[in-house]
C-alpha cells in the first residue's frame, strides 16, 4: 500500500481485495478463520499510519510509474494457457 504509486494502487486494489477474500476463505476452511480475521483486523487498524507513511514515501519516489509497472509480476492479471 505505501509503496505503490497512486494510479497503480487504485488499478490493482480490486485484485488485492479479491486475493484477501480468497485468503480468508482458504484459512477459514483450514480451521484458522479466527487467526486470519484477527490479522486482517489488525491490518485495517494500521491503515491510518500506513497512509501517513505512504504520503512520505510517494513524495520521495524517484521511479516513474511506467518503470514500476514494467517490473511488476503480472501473472495474476492474465490467464495464460499452455499450447
Amino acid at each position: 500500500m505505501k509503496d505503490m504509486p497512486g494510479i497503480l494502487f487504485w488499478l490493482l486494489l480490486p485484485l488485492h481485495v479479491l486475493l484477501n477474500v480468497v485468503t480468508v476463505i482458504h484459512f477459514s476452511l483450514r480451521g484458522q478463520g479466527k487467526l486470519i480475521l484477527r490479522a486482517k483486523r489488525d491490518a485495517i487498524k494500521g491503515l491510518p499510519n500506513m497512509w501517513r507513511k505512504r504520503r512520505e514515501i510517494q513524495a520521495k519516489r524517484k521511479a516513474r510509474v511506467a518503470d514500476i509497472w514494467r517490473v511488476l509480476d503480472k501473472r495474476l492479471l492474465s490467464i495464460r494457457r499452455k499450447t
